[in-house]
This record gives structure tokens, sequence and C-alpha cells, in this order.
């Protein structure tokens, strides 16, 4: 299986530089969503990595295993009030 990785390297080979400018023209329509910046991303997925770590040292009682609630969502994708 193909990495995220692999494929946009292939993307970039194999595409003209004038069909990578109209692909990211089309992309700008996302340019006004308010969402979290990348950094906020990065933060907030470190954290999550900590927490991970976190449930082998705690009891069973402390620590509620949300992430396998198909309900549950991170405080990440909360909207801004």
């Amino acid at each position: 299986m193909e990495t995220m990785l692999d494929r946009l390297k292939k993307y970039f080979e194999n595409t003209s530089n004038e069909q990578v400018m109209k692909d990211w023209k089309q992309t700008e329509k996302y340019d006004e969503i308010d969402s979290p910046s990348i950094e906020t991303f990065i933060r907030e997925s470190k954290l999550l990595i900590e927490v991970g770590k976190l449930e082998e040292t705690l009891p069973p009682e402390n620590f509620i295993n949300n992430f396998e609630n198909p309900n549950f969502s991170s405080d990440f994708f909360l909207p801004k009030i």
C-alpha cells in the first residue's frame, strides 16, 4: 500500500506545473473555512499521544477510553464560540 507521501511524490513527478497550479486554485474555496491551524493540530495530536501513554500507568477506573467510542469527538474539533 502506498503512503500518502509516496502518492504526493508521484503526483508532483507526473503532473505539469500548469496542472498543479490549476488544482491548487480549486482549493481556494477552503481558504475561508474557520478551522484550527496546522500548529494547533500538531499540538493537539501530541497531547493525544501523551494521553495514550498514560493509559498504561493509570488504573482502569481512572481512564475512560473514548477512542473506541464512535460518538467521541476530540476537543480539537469543537467549534469556536
